[in-house]
């Protein structure tokens, strides 16, 4: 709304006419026409009257007048204190805006960096014990359950004590595997209840684990989508 409907707006409300209103201020109803109509602006006098005839409260008069209207004022003491003040206010409004869009931004920034953190890498070694050794059995007795049958070398009471012994071996079968991060070498020896396993490295590999932080990609979604609000609430503000 520019300065001069303002009046008329005040003028109607009083439901005067413009010679009324005129009179009441002490000017001419051509210039009070002047004033409304946009075409002239009002000296700090006849301000002072208009504001005593109309009982016009100038922050409020502020709030309802164009800036550009403002600034045609700016003459008059009362108005520029008004209009400085509201600059000032406005200027801490979106520097309060700029601020926390800064914040968001940099609270954004950190949770990104956080969640795209690159996998880890960890080497698990694998060992495997076919089954339990009794007191007094060696470590590769299980071995003989793959030992090759040659009939040509062995005799026939041989190769059926081999396959007696064999089969005794695989009925004990009690295949109990491990994985671990440390290297606890080619092989090892581990006591039991009953015995004792003999596990041997059999395979290792390197596995790729995802960072347990990705989920901060979704606060650093909502900070940066805060931080460019900020800025455009800021800016519209100005």
């Amino acid at each position: 709304m520019n300065f001069g409907s303002y009046l008329k707006k005040q003028r109607t409300q009083q439901d005067w006419t413009q010679p009324i209103a005129a009179s009441k201020m002490g000017i001419e109803q051509s210039y009070l026409s002047k004033l409304e109509t946009g075409k002239s602006y009002p000296s700090e006098d006849i301000f002072n009257n208009i504001v005593e005839v109309y009982d016009i409260d100038i922050v409020d008069m502020s709030t309802q007048i164009d800036s550009e209207e403002l600034d045609k004022l700016r003459e008059i003491k009362e108005v520029r204190c008004v209009v400085l003040k509201k600059q000032k206010s406005t200027k801490t409004f979106i520097r309060r805006w700029m601020i926390a869009g800064v914040v968001f931004l940099m609270l954004g920034g950190a949770c990104f960096a956080t969640a795209i953190i690159p996998k880890s890498t960890e080497l698990h070694f694998y060992y495997r014990s076919e089954g339990v050794l009794l007191p007094g059995e060696v470590l590769t007795t299980f071995n003989i359950i793959v030992q090759p049958i040659d009939s040509l070398e062995s005799t026939k009471a041989e190769l059926k004590e081999l396959l007696a012994k064999q089969k005794e071996m695989i009925n004990r079968i009690e295949q109990n595997d491990i994985t671990t991060k440390s290297f606890q070498g080619t092989n090892f020896v581990e006591n039991v209840e009953k015995g004792k396993r003999y596990y041997q490295l059999y395979d290792s590999r390197e596995l790729a684990y995802s960072s347990p932080l990705q989920w901060f990609l979704i606060p650093a979604l909502m900070f940066l989508m805060g931080g460019v609000g900020c800025f455009r609430a800021g800016a519209r503000w100005k």
